[in-house]
């Protein structure tokens, strides 16, 4: 299965400028996208909020508007909520004089004549300004606004007035969630410089670079897939960054055969926990349990054997000698290269432990195990990646799932480095696939990175990453030819299922464990053939 089928790339500025002169030739293309646009801005609001609260019957939205067709966007979304939600009420701030507007910016407003309230700031101050929205306001919060002001033609540094309307939104508190039409006004090549403060970027029909330059400055990406891209048309732009599309989940939701047997579904080993910390492993067990995988063998230190089985009976549990510290011991290791031939992806690491003994058997597994390892938590060591390294021709992918600090730790760097640069050339020196997770997931082989945008704020909690490892562990188990779509598969499935909890029950009083419950929802929403 390749990349394209299921992500798609992220350009430059420049090439996205490029790709869609090329495909919308003439004006009615541009309206036709244009429209689409704005119905999916909509959409993503109405979703995303949720996560605040229920979506309100009177909903408060300000627009930021300017003469472009990110202005143009704005409105057709406005115009969108409006047709859904006949109590809402939208001001629109335009940042042009009317006969300076692009005609399609020109006509998504008279489509709104009549039915939004329209306010001039041609000129002033960031004082003027936060007079306006105060008028504006009247008192009352806004639930939304959003930001159709420039696009990718942007050039630094931001000016008046759109600068001070800019500042003046910022500081303004009455703002439940801040949008920005495709990319947020004022986001460039500099971090420091003013810019729009969003919750959520719409990247519309392409995802352009400048979102992910950054940690979050564009707050959380929503790709809304407008068509642009079909097979014959990606391989024209070359770049390795690609973002991940729900359609890499597509053949999971599926029937499976009427002739099936859970051997069919993969074996996954999981190695980990300890006397002292059982619950990361049972954590990355119950998340691989709930993968689709036929068969987990849990191996565990003896003392803690018996109660976590009696929590989760559908996975085998075996009892492991452990030190004196209560972690597994190197001198148990046939326990499990006994049954090595039985396993179809291993995963080690999960509440494992940070002493000598847990490091030197991380790095037996990674180096004796013949299928695919995920290495995850306390297995996230430097020898352990060098070892990895040197795995046998013959033998499976090895994959490592770290966070910032571990990645900083294995790579050897003395700070955060989110470049790609960087990612790639680790992950090709350590021939290794590394999920790096954050605000933006990124998923590396050492020739593309995979950009997963799902998740969110409800996933900054203890526990989350076991979850992942475990269904990323799961994902592999089945899928043990095509390891990097696995991983992706699971790196999907989690992020969707946290949107799914995060919407349902609110991003901050919520367990860890919950989002286990949103997994059959977020296959059973994707639709079959029939709806593509």
């Amino acid at each position: 299965m390749k990349i394209e089928t299921y992500a798609h790339p992220i350009l430059s500025c420049k090439d996205a400028k490029q790709l869609e002169k090329r495909l919308l030739a003439d004006e009615a293309g541009e309206w036709a996208v244009m429209k689409r646009a704005g119905d999916a801005i909509a959409r993503g609001l109405a979703a995303d909020y949720t996560e605040l609260r229920p979506f309100p019957e009177r909903l408060r939205v300000l627009a930021l508007v300017g003469k472009g067709h990110n202005g143009g966007d704005a409105l057709l979304a406005c115009g969108k909520l409006l047709a859904e939600y006949p109590r809402a009420q939208v001001d629109l701030i335009l940042a042009s004089a009317s006969e300076a507007l692009k005609p399609l910016t020109a006509r998504a407003l008279e489509g709104l004549e009549g039915r939004v309230r329209q306010h001039l700031f041609l000129s002033g101050s960031v004082e003027e300004a936060t007079l306006l929205l105060k008028t504006i306001a009247a008192g009352q919060s806004f639930h939304i606004c959003i930001d159709g002001l420039l696009g990718m033609d942007f050039q630094a540094p931001l000016r008046s007035p759109i600068s001070s309307l800019i500042e003046a939104v910022n500081q303004f508190k009455k703002i439940d969630l801040r949008a920005s039409v495709d990319l947020p006004t004022g986001l460039g090549d500099d971090p420091s410089e003013l810019k729009f403060q969003a919750d959520f970027s719409y990247a519309t029909g392409i995802v352009k670079r400048p979102l992910f330059e950054g940690i979050a400055d564009g707050g959380r990406v929503r790709y809304l897939d407008l068509g642009f891209f079909k097979v014959d048309s990606v391989d024209t732009f070359e770049t390795p960054e690609f973002v991940l599309r729900e359609a890499v989940l597509q053949p999971l939701n599926r029937l499976r055969p009427a002739l099936s047997d859970k051997r069919q579904f993969g074996h996954l080993f999981v190695i980990g926990g300890s006397a002292y910390m059982p619950g990361a492993l049972l954590m990355a067990v119950k998340a691989a349990v709930r993968s689709g995988v036929g068969l987990i063998t849990a191996f565990v230190p003896e003392s803690v054997a018996a109660s976590l089985a009696a929590q989760v009976p559908e996975a085998m549990w075996i009892p492991w000698p452990e030190t004196t510290n209560g972690t597994l011991s190197p001198r148990a290791l046939p326990l499990l290269m006994d049954r090595i031939g039985r396993a179809s992806a291993v995963l080690v690491g999960p509440g494992m432990g940070n002493d000598r003994n847990t490091e030197l058997l991380a790095q037996e597994i990674v180096a004796k195990a013949d299928c695919p390892v995920i290495a995850d938590a306390d297995a996230l060591r430097s020898r352990v990646i060098e070892v990895g390294a040197k795995r046998k021709s013959g033998f499976g992918e090895f994959v490592i799932t770290p966070h910032m600090g571990e990645f900083m730790r294995v790579a050897k760097i003395p700070e955060p480095d989110s470049s790609s640069e960087t990612l790639l050339g680790f992950s090709s020196v350590y021939k290794v696939i590394t999920v790096l997770k954050g605000s933006n997931t990124r998923i590396c082989d050492g020739e593309s990175i995979l950009f997963n945008t799902t998740g969110g704020p409800v996933l900054s909690r203890g526990g989350s990453g076991d979850l992942l490892a475990g269904l990323i562990g799961g994902m592999v188990a089945q899928n043990n030819e095509n390891v990097l779509l696995a991983v992706a598969r699971g790196c999907m499935l989690h992020g969707l299922a946290a949107q799914y909890l995060a919407r349902a029950k609110g991003q901050v009083v919520v367990r860890t464990t919950q989002l286990l419950d949103y997994l059959p929802e977020v296959l059973r929403s994707l639709g079959g053939d029939a709806d593509r």
